[in-house]
């Protein structure tokens, strides 16, 4: 009866988000390779974040898988107010908001679900 099933899905997270950090090195081509813009503070937000999550993930901290899904949505929300907007802090749109809302997301519902769930394979796994 251990949170170890959590911590693999916080990690994996936390490797997407830094995985996505790789498109701010995209050259805008074609459609399929320029899906996600990221740029500026956006990129420093998603790699910091997923830094985060991955220690998360790695030291079984849920605080830091919290503190990092709590991180992508208040910066999902700063996108969302500011679409549209001369002033855009992440400097993202669209892309940006649906990439870091869904890292968050995830993050708080792996973060936040109780860890002491019994099933038939935490038993058999202890």
């Amino acid at each position: 009866m251990t949170g170890r099933r959590f911590d693999l899905p916080a990690l994996v997270l936390g490797v997407a988000a830094l995985l996505a950090s790789l498109f701010a090195f995209s050259t805008g081509g074609p459609a399929p390779v320029d899906f996600i813009h990221v740029r500026g503070a956006g990129l420093i937000v998603i790699v910091v974040l997923g830094i985060l999550a991955v220690l998360g993930g790695v030291s079984r901290r849920r605080v830091l898988v919290i503190v990092a899904g709590a991180g992508f949505v208040a910066a999902a929300v700063i996108q969302l107010l500011q679409a549209g907007q001369p002033v855009n802090w992440l400097g993202g749109d669209g892309s940006t908001l649906a990439l870091m809302g869904g890292l968050g997301l995830g993050l708080l519902a792996v973060g936040l679900t109780p860890h002491t769930l019994s099933t038939a394979t935490d038993r058999k796994a202890s």
